[in-house]
């Protein structure tokens, strides 16, 4: 057995992430192809037989600079660390059809997307209600200048908040994911306050 040295310390952190990342069996998959040779995007997406490109980008970023790195040409290979953790999965059998997980890695993805066009949706029409309803002479200028000012406050920190927690628990949040959260918060901070101005 080849025994590998580190040539820096790994933290908890990091030790944590390594093992979550590890879990899943389309990132072994990666490592194992990583192993042969350095590959390009498009050759990793051809011999794991990936049914859609979403879903190898989402895996090589988490993987990003903790296992894998770019060489001089722009392939993909393993770091210090990813060949390490190499030698520790080539033991293991692989008892999951990767390829089932790249369906429910799909499905998921589907789902993702339809969440932020429903998210990115709901804010235009709280936003055409509450301008409706100014239009209507319900509610004033002044309390819309107040409720979307305070809207964008409420929505950036508690929005900051959620994106600060799932970033110390080890998962990242897609720049899309981001806005959706923002967008969400804001548009259901405004129909609340809305509501609250209507009714008293």
């Amino acid at each position: 057995m080849i025994l590998i040295i580190i040539n820096k310390y790994i933290s908890e952190k990091e030790l944590s992430l390594i093992f979550n990342l590890l879990k899943h069996p389309l990132r072994r998959g990666i490592l194992k192809q990583l192993s042969k040779s350095p590959q390009a995007y498009s050759q990793i997406l051809k011999n794991l037989n990936i049914p859609e490109s979403s879903i190898l980008n989402y895996h090589l970023r988490e993987m990003d600079d903790l296992l894998i790195k770019k060489d001089v040409n722009g392939k993909y290979i393993l770091n210090e660390i990813g060949e390490i953790c190499l030698q520790l999965i080539v033991k293991v059998k692989e008892k999951e059809d990767i390829h089932s997980f790249n369906k429910l890695q799909l499905v998921l993805e589907k789902l993702k997307s339809t969440i932020f066009v429903i998210q990115i949706v709901f804010l235009p029409l709280v936003v055409i209600l509450v301008l409706e309803l100014y239009l209507l002479n319900i509610i004033d200028f002044g309390s819309i200048l107040g409720i979307f000012t305070s809207g964008a406050i409420f929505s950036t920190v508690l929005g900051a908040g959620i994106i600060l927690s799932n970033k110390e628990s080890g998962s990242k949040l897609e720049k899309k994911e981001k806005l959706g959260t923002y967008s969400i918060l804001f548009a259901i901070y405004v129909l609340v306050l809305t509501i609250v101005k209507l009714i008293w």
